[in-house]
């Protein structure tokens, strides 16, 4: 068993390397294939970043009235906090909102506005709270528990930090990204499909005096079969070490301009594909086995008569 199993990897090499120009293009176009479905999967990992830190920044405002008591923003934040719509609710004091309204016009220099705080002698600001939830369109149940009747003596207003026209943009964008990468997929995986086909093809027609003496002494079928299927293997392995090989660098380019994608909140696009590298790359190369193989067969089925 041993013996034939290193027989039939001897008789693949051989094969692959009579033809390498062939074999070579072969690989161009499997790892172009590759190439074509990692950027894919990275522009989709890019859209999915931005909608979450677009998501991130829609909240709602809820500001109190001067004369509202503690004790009821607290029993309104506990509300809020208990449904199920609500990922998190934060208080935000009259104190405290004081010093983040300093703090930001102190750091965008602006002497105006602190100069006239500094003269007040009581603070302008009003409590508030800053809710968020799980996701954009869970907004309007929050919108209307506040907007009961019973709130109208707490609450001044609500300030709804409205984004969903953002978000909607970017997930068409995310949807005609998706189309386009499945089209490019399904194109570069058709051609990968006819190279492999027709190189085996080749392979066979070149050694179809070395299968029939094979026959004849006593060759069976899997074993003239295998070297060229384990040939089409070859190209997977191959094509998708070069394109880890070429994408990483490219990954290394594309990080700045990542750490600076929506307001600075970077994606680490590096961290990305290592964190899933087994996942990635791994469900390529079974894929493209798995179509390698199967082009070999048909290749096989038609023109080797054995």
């Amino acid at each position: 068993m041993l013996v034939s199993l290193t027989r039939v990897i001897t008789f693949a090499a051989q094969n692959f390397w009579r033809n390498f120009w062939l074999s070579l293009v072969t690989i161009s176009i499997i790892a172009l294939s590759f190439l074509s479905i990692n950027i894919f999967i990275l522009a989709n990992a890019l859209v999915d970043n931005a909608i979450a830190a677009v998501e991130q920044k829609v909240n709602v405002t809820v500001n109190f009235k001067v004369s509202a008591q503690e004790k009821d923003m607290f029993s309104i934040r506990d509300r809020l906090t208990a449904m199920p719509e609500v990922s998190g609710v934060d208080y935000i004091s009259k104190q405290a909102a004081l010093e983040r309204f300093r703090d930001k016009h102190t750091r965008e220099n602006d002497t105006g506005i602190t100069d006239s705080l500094n003269e007040l002698e009581t603070n302008p600001l009003n409590a508030s709270l800053i809710v968020r939830t799980h996701s954009v369109d869970q907004y309007p149940a929050v919108l209307k528990f506040l907007d009961q009747g019973e709130f109208t003596s707490i609450i001044e207003k609500n300030s709804y930090d409205d984004r969903t026209n953002l978000i909607d943009k970017i997930s068409k964008l995310k949807e005609k990204i998706k189309q386009g990468g499945i089209i490019i997929n399904i194109f570069f995986a058709l051609i990968a499909l006819l190279i492999v086909y027709n190189t085996i093809k080749i392979t066979i027609y070149t050694r179809k005096d070395e299968i029939r003496i094979m026959k004849l002494v006593g060759a069976t079928n899997w074993f003239i079969r295998l070297p060229l299927i384990l040939e089409s293997v070859f190209y997977s392995v191959i094509a998708i070490t070069i394109s880890i090989l070429v994408l990483f660098p490219m990954l290394g380019v594309i990080q700045p301009y990542a750490d600076r994608l929506f307001d600075g909140q970077a994606f680490d696009v590096l961290g990305f594909f290592s964190q899933n590298f087994l996942t990635i790359f791994g469900y390529q190369l079974l894929a493209s086995m798995a179509l390698n193989i199967l082009s070999s067969f048909i290749a096989m089925g038609r023109y080797l008569k054995v």
